[in-house]
């Protein structure tokens, strides 16, 4: 169970940097996440992984939102503000944790200084295909972790608002638009991300502020309720 709860986590926090672009500057996009290599102890808690994935977007904000059998996972981030927030609504407990941009770079730089961040490089090709209903460009991220070669097939579109992905993804800042489909791996999870819509419409404000029954926590405290959480349900 702890495991899920890591991962959900994980992966919600895979998008977090928002930065405007011409077209589309607000509405929604929903993906689907598949495993298609699970091991055979996540198999047997496949039923409590995410499957869908969906972002809102407006001007300068955006929100990454999953729900699962557990409770939801949701990364609102201000780009106005350089601030993010992680809300977790899971095992009955309401938490959140606030960020600042410049706190997650310098966590970024610190890892790199230790050698803790993935060398990499990208290859753009010259293939491309339509993902629910936009063009988009494929490219190759190959990069080396703890002195093992891996591999992300990416398909982006330019005609849409970039979204960077997060500080354990360091290749996904660089490519050059919208992801629409990519495979990555969390904690030894291999999974499939593809979007299914994407649609312009209004959102709501509110969508985008921490709710005041979620209780700000700091990292240390989030990493300690979340063992206690692991700990409770290993144990049932």
């Amino acid at each position: 169970m702890k495991k899920i709860i890591q991962l959900v986590a994980l992966l919600s926090m895979s998008y977090f940097s928002f930065a405007q672009t011409k077209n589309i500057k607000e509405g929604v996009a929903e993906f689907d996440i598949s495993y298609p290599a699970l091991s055979a102890e996540m198999k047997q808690m496949e039923s409590m992984l995410p499957t869908n994935m969906s972002l809102y977007f407006k001007n300068e904000l955006s929100r990454i939102e999953m729900i699962t059998s557990m409770g939801s996972s949701i990364v609102i981030n201000d780009n106005t503000k350089k601030e993010v927030s992680v809300l977790m609504d899971m095992m009955g407990k309401k938490i959140a944790i606030k960020q600042t941009q410049d706190e997650l770079s310098q966590k970024e730089a610190a890892l790199k200084k230790e050698g803790k961040m993935p060398e990499y490089s990208i290859v753009e090709t010259k293939e491309k295909k339509i993902i629910a209903g936009y063009k988009c460009k494929k490219a190759i991220v190959n990069y080396t972790l703890n002195g093992k070669k891996e591999q992300m097939i990416c398909y982006y579109t330019e005609d849409l608002p970039k979204i960077n992905n997060g500080t354990d993804n360091m290749a996904l800042k660089e490519i050059k638009g919208f992801l629409m489909e990519y495979n990555i791996n969390q904690n030894g999870v291999q999974m499939h991300i593809i979007a299914k819509s994407l649609k312009a419409e209004t959102v709501a404000d509110k969508l985008f502020t921490v709710p005041s029954d979620f209780k700000i926590l700091t990292q240390a405290e989030i990493a300690e309720m979340m063992g206690g959480i692991g700990k409770e349900s290993d144990s049932k």
